[in-house]
């Protein structure tokens, strides 16, 4: 049976400003989930990272269907109703058209979506079991590097040497964020095969604000993708800054695949990324368990992940794992805490500042446009008096 697994996650609104969905939002987006199993969807469950909620769906209608979108976005509306009546920040915020096309993608909410055969007597997937990463206060590069040494790397992934099947390597596809095409629509999207072109790769992921990997594919079976991320700029679509961009990622694990456990190795080094409040400044990943509101100082970066297996009839197991929980992540969100004191220590500043392209977005060009007008061209340096300020 060919099934899709459809992640989609959109803030909507939330409690006090950006930290969680309120109960109410979460009940009826949870009811409509639930009432759609069994004719719309095979299966579906709601989470919620920060004040994004998540809508983890499996159905057999393909990638970018539309009743599927529509359903979702039709979801997420609801909700924004109801953040509206309970006075909520931000209602209905990362739904920036009128209406979608059928497909929310480039109308606001984050979307990851990966077709495969479930088949109990496939040599490569006889079981599938998968992850779904969501980050909170932070843009799609913010799972560059983590993916990149996963799939890249040996020193963070040993099944790359020790998988044959994995040995073969990847194909990753990353897209342009910045290009917008001549009418506002089209991706500039390369592929590139590594192990052979790393470093083509890490020539582009590494500026995180404008390249992100949005795809990885098995090259010992070319048709099975392991990983799809979104990768939507809501300044792109609204043209001004309106929230982080706050991904979301499945990645399939285990047999061709990397484990769960080397998918969420590189977490442990909490990677700066561009995000904290108002997109402002360079600031490291937390980790976090699934459903955790956002009441950190400085709206610090947050990612979640959780693990599930699914039958051949598309539907997922009662449970799932809290990759992020536990007693071995404690150290990794102390070390993460430490070193985002030690960025907002630096203020406004250089480097602990969001990049030029991100800052291009908010109130800040603003100024420096204002500015930009009361400077003057100094023909002689040593004979010039000094001008008078202005007040």
């Amino acid at each position: 049976m060919r099934v899709t697994l459809s992640a989609i996650k959109a803030d909507v609104g939330s409690i006090g400003g950006h930290t969680r969905p309120s109960d109410r939002m979460l009940a009826e987006a949870k009811r409509r989930v639930d009432s759609a199993i069994g004719t719309l969807l095979l299966d579906g469950m709601v989470t919620y990272t920060g004040d994004d909620i998540a809508l983890l769906m499996s159905h057999v209608h393909g990638s970018a269907a539309n009743v599927v979108h529509q359903f979702a976005w039709d979801c997420f509306l609801s909700v924004s109703h109801i953040a509206d009546e309970e006075g909520c920040y931000g209602a209905g915020q990362d739904l920036l058209v009128s209406a979608p096309s059928g497909n929310v993608r480039g109308a606001g909410p984050g979307v990851a979506e990966i077709d495969f055969e479930r088949d109990a007597v496939n040599a490569d997937r006889p079981a599938e079991a998968f992850a779904v990463f969501t980050a909170d206060k932070c843009s799609p590069g913010a799972f560059n590097l983590p993916l990149y040494l996963a799939f890249c790397d040996p020193m963070h992934n040993g099944g790359l040497l020790l998988n044959p099947r994995m040995h073969k390597g990847f194909t990753l596809g990353i897209i342009d964020m910045d290009y917008k095409g001549e009418s506002g629509h089209g991706d500039r999207v390369i592929r590139l095969n590594v192990p052979e072109r790393a470093w083509d790769v890490a020539a582009l992921i590494q500026n995180i604000d404008r390249f992100a990997i949005e795809s990885i594919w098995s090259r010992h079976a070319a048709d099975e993708q392991v990983v799809s991320m979104s990768a939507t700029r809501l300044h792109n679509i609204a043209g001004k800054y309106t929230g982080k961009d706050d991904p979301i990622a499945i990645v399939r694990t285990q047999g061709i695949f990397p484990a769960p456990e080397e998918i969420i190795e590189p977490y442990l080094i909490t990677p700066f990324v561009t995000g904290d409040a108002r997109g402002s400044h360079v600031m490291p990943l937390l980790p976090m368990p699934i459903n955790s509101a956002l009441n950190g100082p400085y709206c610090h970066p947050i990612v979640s992940a959780v693990a599930f297996s699914m039958d051949t009839s598309g539907r997922f197991t009662h449970n799932f794992v809290d990759l992020f929980d536990g007693p071995a992540w404690e150290e990794a969100r102390r070390r993460s805490q430490q070193k985002a004191l030690e960025m907002r220590s630096q203020g406004f500043f250089g480097a602990a500042m969001a990049g030029v392209t991100e800052i291009a977005y908010t109130g800040l060009v603003d100024t420096h446009e204002t500015l930009n007008a009361e400077f003057r061209i100094r023909s002689d340096a040593v004979s010039a008096e000094p001008a008078e300020a202005q007040s």
